[in-house]
Parts: C-alpha cells; sequence; structure tokens
C-alpha cells in the first residue's frame, strides 16, 4: 500500500496543471494534471515528476499565410506563484548528472495538490551549466533527436536521483508512456527492485520513439563507466529488430506491468506486443476540474438543464469573441472540435466535401456555426499544414459560420466543453487509443458525436450522442447533421435532445478520474 513517505511515483514527460504553466502540450499532460488532482482529492500517496519547461514555443501566432508559429510564454519560475523552487535551509535543493564529461546540475519545483501528492518539476536552466544543457528544456517534443534524449535523461535519472535526495522511496514506479524509462538505469545503478508499471498511450510513431542505438550507447557507455555499470545491461532491452533503440520496447522489458488505456487500445496493444500481458485501464478525468457545478445536480429540472446550458453558450461566445476578435450567434446549433492536431486525428475530415457542408451551416432555418481550436507540436509540419487549410478553407466558404479560436490552452477547453452543442471526434480509427475531451463535454450535457474509437468504443452514446462510421467519415456526419442533430436541435419540443443531455451527464460518472484511480490501485498497483 503506497504511503506518503512511500507513494507511486508518477513519471510523465509533461504535466497540465494551470494554463499558465507551460508544461504541457496535449492530451498526455492532461490527464497527468487530472490524475494528480484525483490523487490530491482522494489523499492518494503519489509525487508526480515532469520537466519545468521553459515556454519558448507555449503561445500560438500565425503568419500572414496561416501557418502557425510559436511564441515564447511569459511564465517565469522565479517569479511564479504557481509553483516553488524545493530548498532546504533557504538553499535550492540540487542533484548533478554527468554525462560525456559534462557536469550539469539540477534544480526543482513543486506544487503542492494534496496533503500527500504534490507535482516535482526538473530544470537544468541554471547558471553553470553547459548552454547546450541549460536550453534542452524549452519547449515539448521537438529540436531533434539528441535534444529530446537528454530530455529523457534528466527526467528519469535526474527524477529517480531527486527523489533519492529528498528522501522519498517510491512504492513503485508508474512511467507514462517511454519517455520517463531512463529512471530503470538509476535503478540499476543503486540495485532498485521497486516495481515498475508501463502504460502505452499511443500507437501512432511519434509516441513510440525509435533513436539511433549509437547516440543512445554514448550516454549509457558514460553513465555506466561512473557506476560500474555494463553498458550493453542499460540499452539491450530497448534495441529493436533494425538495430534502433525503442523507448516503447524498452519500456514493455522492464515493467512488471504494462497497461492500455481503453478496452479497443488493450487489443489493439496485446496484437501488436504479444508477447506481453497486457492490463487495461480506461483513462478518465476529473470531474471537479470539467465539470461546471450547475451540472452535478442529477435532479436539475429541464427547463433549468436547458436553460443553464444555454448560458455556458453565452459565456462561450464572449470567450470566443474575447480571443478572436469575431462574434458568432450562440442561439445556433454549435458544434465543436479541439485538441491536438495531429494528421490522424482528421480534423480536416470535417470539411472534406466543402460545397455539401456549406449548404448544411447556412440553412436559414436551422444554422450551424463551427468551432474549431487547437495546435500542432512546434515540429509537425504536417499538424500545422493541417491547421493552414482548414482555416483558409473556413475563411473562403464558410466565413460567419465557422471559426478558429487560436491559442488553446486548458483555461479555453473548460469553457468548449460545457458551451458548444455537441462535441465532435474524427481520428482515424485504432489511433486515438482513449481520447477525454469528449468524457468532459459528456461531464456537462454536451452530446458527443465520434468515431467509436478509444473510450467511445465502450460507452453506448446513441443514447447520449451519435456514432460517426469511420469507413465513410465525412459522408455520414454529414448526413447525421444533415437528418439527425440539426432536427432534433431546433425541433419545438426540446425534450428529445434534453434527455440525451441527461444520459451525457450520467455517462460521464462512469469516466471520472476518481474511477480510474481506484482501477489504477486495484489493477495496476498491487
Amino acid at each position: 500500500m503506497p504511503t506518503k513517505s512511500a507513494p507511486v511515483a508518477y513519471f510523465c514527460a509533461e504535466f497540465g496543471i494551470d494554463s499558465n504553466l507551460p508544461t504541457y502540450a496535449g492530451g498526455l499532460g492532461i490527464l497527468a494534471g487530472d490524475t494528480l488532482l484525483e490523487a490530491g482529492q482522494q489523499e492518494f500517496p503519489m509525487i508526480g515528476v515532469g520537466l519545468l519547461y521553459q515556454g519558448r514555443q507555449f503561445l500560438q501566432e500565425f503568419s500572414s499565410e496561416g501557418w502557425q508559429e510559436e511564441d515564447p510564454s511569459p511564465f517565469q519560475p522565479e517569479i511564479t506563484k504557481i509553483v516553488r523552487p524545493i530548498e532546504k535551509s533557504g538553499m535550492p535543493v540540487s542533484i548533478q548528472l554527468n554525462f560525456l564529461n559534462q557536469e550539469i546540475k539540477i534544480v526543482g519545483y513543486e506544487q503542492r495538490l494534496g496533503p500527500n501528492t504534490k507535482l516535482l518539476l526538473l530544470s537544468c536552466d541554471v547558471e553553470g551549466n553547459p548552454e547546450d544543457w541549460r536550453n534542452i528544456m524549452s519547449a515539448e517534443y521537438c529540436c531533434g533527436d539528441e535534444t529530446q534524449l537528454r530530455q529523457q535523461l534528466v527526467l528519469g535519472i535526474g527524477g529517480a536521483r531527486f527523489l533519492s535526495k529528498l528522501n522519498v522511496k517510491p512504492r513503485l514506479y508508474h512511467f507514462q508512456e517511454g519517455r520517463p524509462v531512463f529512471a530503470y538505469w538509476e535503478m540499476l545503478k543503486n540495485k532498485d527492485n521497486t516495481k515498475i508499471v508501463y502504460t502505452n498511450h499511443t500507437l501512432v510513431p511519434d509516441g513510440n520513439l525509435v533513436y539511433s542505438a549509437d547516440l543512445v550507447r554514448s550516454y549509457a557507455d558514460s553513465f555506466a563507466q561512473q557506476h560500474g555499470l555494463n553498458s550493453d545491461d542499460l540499452i539491450n532491452p530497448g534495441l529493436n529488430e533494425t538495430g534502433g533503440f525503442s523507448i516503447t520496447k524498452y519500456g514493455l522489458e522492464i515493467a512488471d506491468t504494462v497497461s492500455a488505456v481503453s478496452k479497443l487500445h488493450g487489443k489493439l496493444c496485446q496484437k501488436n506486443w504479444p508477447q506481453y500481458e497486457w492490463k487495461t485501464v480506461t483513462n478518465g478525468v476529473h470531474l471537479p476540474r470539467w465539470q461546471k457545478y450547475e451540472f452535478r445536480h442529477s435532479n436539475i429540472p429541464d427547463e433549468k438543464l436547458w436553460s443553464t446550458h444555454q448560458s455556458k453558450k453565452q459565456e462561450l461566445a464572449r470567450i470566443v469573441n474575447k480571443r478572436s476578435g469575431f462574434e458568432y450567434d450562440p442561439n445556433r446549433l454549435v458544434l465543436g472540435w479541439a485538441r491536438r492536431i495531429s494528421a490522424y486525428k482528421q480534423v480536416n475530415k470535417i470539411f472534406e466535401d466543402i460545397q455539401r457542408l456549406e449548404k448544411i451551416v447556412k440553412n436559414s432555418e436551422r444554422p450551424v456555426q463551427i468551432l474549431i481550436a487547437g495546435k500542432a507540436h512546434p515540429g509537425d509540419d504536417a499538424g500545422k499544414k493541417c491547421v493552414q487549410d482548414v482555416m483558409k478553407i473556413m475563411t473562403k466558404h464558410l466565413s460567419g459560420h465557422a471559426l478558429f479560436i487560436p491559442n488553446y490552452d486548458i483555461a479555453l477547453a473548460s469553457h468548449l466543453v460545457s458551451g458548444v452543442d455537441v462535441w465532435l471526434n474524427t481520428p482515424e480509427y485504432g489511433k486515438e487509443a482513449c481520447g477525454t475531451s469528449g468524457m468532459k463535454a459528456a461531464a456537462n450535457g454536451v452530446l458527443n458525436c465520434s468515431v467509436t474509437d478509444g473510450w467511445v468504443a465502450e460507452a453506448n452514446i446513441e443514447e447520449s450522442g451519435w456514432t460517426i462510421d469511420h469507413t465513410d467519415l465525412s459522408n455520414n456526419l454529414y448526413h447525421l447533421l444533415e437528418h439527425e442533430i440539426a432536427p432534433l436541435y431546433y425541433a419545438d419540443d426540446k425534450s428529445k435532445w434534453i434527455a440525451k443531455m441527461r444520459t451525457s451527464l450520467k455517462l460521464a460518472q462512469q469516466f471520472s478520474a476518481e474511477r480510474m484511480l481506484k482501477e489504477y490501485h486495484k489493477i495496476l498497483y498491487q
């Protein structure tokens, strides 16, 4: 049983706790943040271990051609009140790493989230460090293989070493996908047999990185020589059949328990990696964070439920106007699509037959408003091209009926998941390991319209929304909008729409972080 002195050490490359803290880039970070917030509420002994990115590519801007560019966050750790430096006797607590004859000092910042729960964020942006190491955390998921590898060495080795410095002896290590796995090097050095849980979060290659074995070996040799280890023992578990170093294979090999994040994802993981015994805990969301308090009462009358939803729509319209400078009529049927923008998430599928879509959204009797928000990773040119194409299509064909809202963040997400009527999800089938944005929307009575991927495959959303045929995605979506969704929304009798809203609110209870954390403890942590 985890205790305050022997907690679960929850390692992740990103944590989304606060909009202004540039330590998250997408759904993985938001999930990690929700997990810690839930642990804090339940007083569950857990310490999150992540990286304090500098946020130099955090804010979303656009060129005159509509190409996504990135501006730095104004975040400054020395003046923020969100996190505080970890100090002892008034001096920063620090550890040392040495790679390739370079000495690197790492300091820590923390955010307390409960009596037994906190987040530890590591930084090597320290005076005296080599310049090329000070800048490795300028942003997540960018800047080349060696920079990313260095980030992961700091996260894994530095994280494990920092916990030891703080006299924390984890009950177990829980690695969120492969980036934290280098903590195992520190465990080997210390002859530490603590249990490891590895969770895979995606089947997409970008989340299952493969590095040059020679690059990893150069750092493994350096570490091994310092600590009397055999470098082969450090890297062999991650070598794949082509001679590369796979962080996913490494995680699978070193873990005592491996897990997936939805039932469908678990089946696909078992098919892809049949030599391992997969367990499944479907992701959940921290309801106190995402569900507006008005929707937490199950006995809310129909009229009150509808009027409250309309007030959230008005609130979102004001937020969108403030962020984008554009107005729209919130009395329209409002569709929302918002998440990290990547090719497999297929936002472009919404606009595939633009003439047909234009006819649907500009119907004078049943007008539709489309809201799109999301960022591509700084190094994801395919995602950026997708953003550019969608913005051009909306401007040319759907002016007045479609808006792209810049700088998607936690604060905007909170308004979107409560202020639209229908939440769209259009991923390439089998690639959305779980997805959680639709859970947040359901928690506010918003109806889902989604491909049956990830969590949707195990939820009966037909009673609380609509499923999209992934084999004919665009055509099926247009058919649903034209013949089912818009007619139901604009019907004089709102009772059927409100009934779906009520079912959504009930459905969300099945996909809470409270349930997820209890299953972690029962299925993964025992």
